[in-house]
């Protein structure tokens, strides 16, 4: 389809998005069907300059690149739900600023905002090499369900549900390997699914970049009655996958 047949749609919705809130590039393909995030981000920096293009950002919260400190402002001046405050805060908090389409739904309070207090946000995972990163993660998250949200060169957001994990190497990122022994976060320990569903994952896991750690001791390597796989990435990232 060509993408003026896409832009179309695209900004057809992107009118509708209400004051103070935002959809991040993949929510709106995913809702529209027919074209990846990409495409969506492609039709805003062509024809979205008469449509509210600040209300269509990252899926992390980021503003659209280049226009951050316009979409900021505009943000302050909506109230749009922002990580650290509207004073402080420079990105949109995605578990309260993110559009219903379906508006208010149970368990949000009168503004149609989800109450997830407590619950985990999202992770944010920085990398050396996006590259291999990106292609480690990207088939691990996508063999656990989850749906890349957003992609902006140097980093992948990977969503399911209100639940988003970020892969980036940016600017900031310091070089090194990644040493799980080190004080900081050892591991990230997803629900695997079935027991089938996790031995399937680690049959696999080769192809997608990872292996099998704590072979010898494999699926009970947390216990006996713990049934569990534990991965390496290429960059020494571990995740632990708990069978149902």
């Amino acid at each position: 389809m060509p993408l003026e047949d896409h832009a179309e749609r695209v900004l057809d919705l992107v009118a509708t998005i209400p004051e103070g809130r935002v959809l991040a590039y993949g929510d709106i393909a995913k809702r529209l069907g027919g074209m990846g995030p990409r495409t969506v981000g492609t039709v805003m920096s062509r024809y979205g300059s008469d449509v509210p293009w600040w209300r269509v950002i990252r899926s992390d919260g980021r503003p659209p690149q280049g226009l951050e400190d316009d979409a900021l402002e505009r943000w302050r001046a909506e109230g749009t739900p922002l990580v650290g405050g509207l004073v402080d805060g420079s990105r949109a908090d995605m578990a309260r600023a993110r559009w219903d389409f379906g508006g208010e739904v149970a368990g949000t309070d009168g503004a149609g905002v989800r109450r997830r207090r407590g619950g985990l946000h999202h992770v944010e995972i920085w990398v050396e090499d996006i590259t291999a990163a990106a292609r480690e993660w990207g088939w691990l998250l996508d063999r656990l369900g989850y749906h890349l949200g957003d992609d902006w060169g140097h980093g992948q957001a990977w969503e399911l549900g209100s639940l988003y994990v970020v892969v980036e190497s940016g600017p900031d990122v310091e070089g090194g390997r990644h040493e799980r022994k080190r004080a900081g976060v050892n591991h990230l320990a997803f629900h695997g699914g079935s027991r089938a569903e996790v031995d399937a994952v680690v049959a696999d896991c080769e192809s997608g970049g990872w292996s099998l750690m704590f072979a010898d001791r494999h699926p009970h390597a947390g216990g006996p009655q713990h049934y569990a796989a534990y991965l390496e990435s290429g960059e020494g990232f571990e995740v632990e996958l708990v069978a149902d």
